[in-house]
């Protein structure tokens, strides 16, 4: 019996991290989501006046994430390309969870 309750202590901390680590990959999912759904939104506009940027809070699960989804300018000759960026973080503490960035094709102005 003795036994066993020393084998039960010894997986304890391996049990407690594999919980802590699921929540945290469960986050970084929810980030990677929120931020490709963002481009995808985006990649569905073919002029620069349909690019918009966007600043909205979610809530994911246990987290609150915020998105922000950024644009820089117009291409000088059309067809072109503008870049998105989408930055998730952490609404509480602030840390990065996903980012990503992109060309989107536009057509005109």
């Amino acid at each position: 019996m003795f036994l066993l309750m020393i084998v039960a202590v010894a997986l304890l901390p391996i049990l407690i991290n594999s919980l802590v680590q699921t929540s945290r990959n469960s986050e970084v999912v929810s980030a990677t989501s929120l931020a490709n759904h963002a481009i995808e939104d985006e990649r569905a506009q073919t002029t620069c006046a349909g690019l918009t940027a966007l600043d909205q809070t979610t809530t994911s699960g246990s987290a609150v994430l915020r998105v922000v989804r950024q644009f820089g300018s117009c291409p000088s000759a059309f067809p072109g390309t503008a870049q998105v960026t989408v930055v998730v973080t952490d609404a509480t503490t602030g840390a990065v969870e996903a980012t990503a960035a992109t060309l989107i094709f536009v057509t005109g102005a």
